[in-house]
């Protein structure tokens, strides 16, 4: 594997999954307690018989209520469940589309409706879950980094941007509907994130200092735009901005400042969402 395409692994691929844990924002307690997870269903092939009937016979009995209550939120979650436990991925997609349009208000059954399509080589399919999602709820950033890093990896990082620079655009409008709904400061994280990638550096600075503009106690654009600097060969300016981004990290975060502060000049142009501060919990405004 190239270190290129290493990147772009890591970028794409963890991605959301360190933007939920930086966010303090985490679908996993609904998901991992409403449906079974993908990896119980590598143990169906050790069912025994009585097993299986006995799966069979309770989702008959979610079926059943289903056809006179087709918008039962228990039944279509047991559904899942033991589909999933039958391994019947497939079969997941008509009860996770009904629970998705049904409570459009918990996202992440379109999320998990999405996840789904994935796991059965669906990204189209995905994508436009993930999309329906921002019409509506156009700052939920669990699902705009899963469309900015499928678009990542079909190769359309001018796509990924022109979503993340309208998600800006229209977040002033956005907000004073329904105040918070948009997090700027994280959409230009990803954002900035996303030109370094493209080893567009300069583009990527300048998204860190707007950032810094508009929130100069985000500890985040410090240590983004100290990563940069240092890989300019700007060690002295690096070390300032690595300082200030320790002074302000959340305390949970100042180990990972320092480990990044300690890498060298080589290993920082595309440094692993998962290694660095993504995105953090939301910081107040003075």
């Amino acid at each position: 594997m190239t270190q290129r395409t290493a990147r772009q692994w890591i970028i794409n691929g963890v991605l959301i999954v360190i933007t939920l844990s930086f966010l303090g924002v985490s679908i996993a307690p609904l998901i991992g307690g409403l449906f079974a997870p993908p990896t119980q269903q590598a143990a169906n092939s050790n069912q025994n018989t009585s097993e299986q009937e006995r799966i069979k016979i309770q989702i008959e009995g979610f079926e059943a209520v289903l056809k006179s209550d087709p918008k039962n939120q228990t039944a279509l979650i047991g559904l899942v469940n033991l589909r999933n436990q039958l391994g019947k991925t497939k079969e997941t997609i008509e009860p996770l589309q009904t629970l998705a349009d049904s409570f459009p208000d918990t996202p992440e059954y379109r999320m998990t409706l999405a996840k789904t399509y994935l796991e059965l080589k669906d990204p189209k399919n995905a994508a436009a879950e993930y999309r329906k999602i921002l019409t509506t709820k156009p700052g939920y950033i669990p699902a705009l980094q899963s469309v900015v890093g499928l678009e990542l990896n079909d190769k359309r990082p001018e796509a990924a941007i022109g979503l993340l620079q309208d998600t800006l655009k229209t977040a002033e409008t956005a907000n004073k509907i329904q105040a918070n709904t948009v997090d700027t400061g994280s959409v230009r994280w990803i954002l900035g994130e996303v030109y370094r990638q493209q080893n567009r550096l300069d583009d990527s600075i300048a998204t860190y200092d707007q950032m810094i503009k508009e929130n100069a106690k985000d500890f985040r654009p410090y240590v983004g735009k100290a990563q940069l600097k240092q890989v300019q060969g700007k060690e002295d300016e690096a070390k300032k901005l690595f300082d200030k981004g320790l002074e302000l990290a959340p305390a949970e975060f100042k180990d990972e400042v320092k480990r990044l502060a300690s890498l060298s000049p080589q290993k920082q142009p595309f440094t692993s969402p998962a290694q660095s501060p993504s995105t953090a919990p939301e910081t107040k405004k003075p």
